[in-house]
């Protein structure tokens, strides 16, 4: 049985965060991460619960910093466990969970909650950072060279 609007917010209820019911396939939340706070997005649509946060990291203005910082992602992406980085049309980066909303029980709830903002407070800076100064970009290609010497 696919998850219902009605389990969605009882799962919220039992997780003990607030929330705004934006409509009855769409619920908008936030939390405050050790750097910064982020409004997730939670959208029920056919087979898939989306959790997102959007923007995570606005785009990059510049060329370098945006090939930089998609490399970067698609790494981090490689690395992490069940959310994900993706860009949107605008270039924007976004923190996401997608689950099937087929028999999605509360502990599946929990942790892509768990896992958004654990990845989201992870990276925050490091992205935000190789998204938009440039001179930053020589200082991390270093120590990943020295990561992978070490490694």
């Amino acid at each position: 049985m696919a998850l219902t609007p009605e389990q969605l917010t009882e799962y919220f209820d039992q997780y003990g965060w607030t929330y705004q019911q934006v409509n009855e396939n769409y619920i908008r939340t936030a939390f405050g991460g050790d750097i910064g706070s982020f409004v997730i997005q939670v959208r029920i649509s056919g087979d898939w619960v989306y959790f997102a946060i959007s923007p995570f990291v606005v785009a990059p203005k510049d060329a370098e910093c945006e090939r930089k910082l998609h490399r970067h992602l698609l790494k981090l992406n490689h690395e992490m466990n069940m959310a994900k980085f993706t860009t949107d049309p605008d270039g924007d980066v976004i923190l996401t969970v997608e689950l099937p909303s087929e028999n999605l029980d509360y502990s599946e709830f929990s942790d892509a909650l768990g896992a958004l903002c654990y990845y989201a407070d992870d990276n925050y800076a490091q992205v935000f950072i190789l998204a938009h100064v440039p001179e930053a970009h020589s200082i991390y290609e270093k120590t990943q060279d020295l990561d992978w010497e070490t490694g």
